[in-house]
C-alpha cells in the first residue's frame, strides 16, 4: 500500500511540474494579471529615389520599450558573433518589398517606442550615385550611438504575430551638405514612419502604355492627404542648399512610375504601407531645367483606401 501511495505521489508531482513549466513558457505574471508572450516581426521598407543607385545602412541593434518608461528597453535584435549586423540597401526594398528580421517573443500589451541603431563606422552607411561614386553618410542621430528613435505607439497582440514595418523615406532623409564642395557631404536625417501591417494597405495606379500622357516610366509622383494645401511645400531644388528644410515635407509617400516586369507595357505606381484614408495624387514636373512643381493628376483626387479593399486598392486609368 505504501508503494502505491508513493507511486501516486511521484506521478502527481511530475504532472504538476510539466503543467507549471508549460504555463511559464507561454506567459508571465504581473501582479494578479497574466501576460501572454506573443510574436513580434519587424521589417524595413523604403520609397524609391531617382538620383542614386544604392543607399546602404548597417543596423546594429533594435530596441522596443513599453508604454511605461520605468520598465525600460528590451532588445529585439542586436549584432553578435552568431548574428552579424545587417547591411541593407534601402533601394532594393521599395514598391512593397520588405527586409524582414526574425520574429521574437515579447509580452503582449502596449508599447511606446522603437530605437533603431546604425553602425558608427563611416563606411557602413553609404550612398552610391548614378555615376558610381560612393559617399559616406554622416548620421545626425537624436540619441547617442547613432540611434534613431521612433516615437509611435504600437500593440503586441495576444495569440497572433504582430507585424510592423519601418518606412525609411530616403527621399526626405538624405540631405546634401555643401553641395558645391568636392566632394559634397551627404547626411542622413532619417524621416521614418512605423506602420502596423494589419491596419495599412497599398494604392496601385496603372496605365495601359508607357507613352500615355500623365504616367510615363521614370516620372515621380507624390501622395498627399485629400484636400491638403500644398502651396507651402518646398521642392528638392529649393532645399538643396538648406539643411534645415525638407522637400515635400507633408507628402504621405512618393513613388517612381515603372514598367511591371510581368505586365507587357503596363506602367505602374505603387504606394505601399499607407494608413487607411483618402489621398490626392500629384506628379512632379519641371518648369525650365530645375524648377519643380507639383501638378494634380486629373481624376485621381480623393482616392480612398479602406479596410474593405483588403489592403490593396488598384486604380486603372
Amino acid at each position: 500500500m505504501k508503494q502505491i501511495k508513493r507511486l501516486c505521489f511521484y506521478i502527481i508531482t511530475a504532472l504538476l511540474t510539466v503543467f507549471l513549466v508549460a504555463c511559464d513558457s507561454s506567459s508571465t505574471s504581473s501582479g494578479d494579471a497574466l501576460i501572454t508572450k506573443s510574436s513580434l516581426s519587424i521589417g524595413i521598407t523604403d520609397a524609391p529615389i531617382d538620383d542614386a543607385k544604392a543607399v546602404n545602412i548597417t543596423i546594429t541593434k533594435i530596441e522596443i520599450s513599453s508604454s511605461t518608461e520605468d520598465e525600460g528597453w528590451e532588445v529585439y535584435y542586436e549584432e553578435s558573433e552568431a548574428e552579424p549586423a545587417e547591411t541593407i540597401d534601402l533601394l532594393e526594398f521599395s514598391k512593397g518589398n520588405v527586409f524582414k528580421f526574425d520574429s521574437k517573443d515579447f509580452d503582449s500589451g502596449e508599447y511606446g517606442q522603437i530605437r533603431l541603431y546604425l553602425s558608427e563606422t563611416a563606411e557602413d552607411n553609404t550612398i552610391t550615385l548614378l555615376d558610381d561614386t560612393v559617399h559616406n553618410l554622416d548620421i545626425n542621430s537624436g540619441i547617442q550611438n547613432n540611434g534613431v528613435k521612433l516615437v509611435s505607439g504600437f500593440a503586441i497582440k495576444e495569440g497572433v504575430e504582430t507585424e510592423l514595418t519601418i518606412d525609411f523615406d530616403v527621399r526626405k532623409s538624405i540631405v546634401v551638405k555643401k553641395p558645391n564642395a568636392n566632394p559634397p557631404t551627404y547626411s542622413l536625417k532619417p524621416t521614418i514612419k512605423l506602420i502596423s501591417n494589419d491596419v495599412s494597405g497599398s494604392i496601385i495606379f496603372t496605365e495601359p502604355a508607357v507613352g500615355n500622357v500623365g504616367m510615363t516610366a521614370g516620372n515621380v509622383f507624390f501622395l498627399y492627404v485629400a484636400g491638403a494645401d500644398i502651396s507651402g511645400e518646398l521642392t528638392e531644388y529649393e532645399v538643396a542648399n538648406s539643411e534645415a528644410e525638407v522637400a515635400y515635407e507633408n507628402a504621405q509617400s512618393s513613388a517612381i512610375a515603372f514598367v511591371g516586369e510581368d505586365d507587357s507595357g503596363i506602367v505602374k505606381i505603387i504606394f505601399p504601407f499607407l494608413d487607411y484614408g483618402s489621398y490626392d495624387l500629384y506628379k512632379q514636373e519641371f518648369v525650365g531645367t530645375v524648377n519643380e512643381v507639383l501638378t494634380p493628376v486629373a481624376g485621381q483626387a480623393g482616392v480612398t483606401l479602406s479596410a474593405d479593399d483588403n489592403g490593396e486598392l488598384i486604380i486603372t486609368e
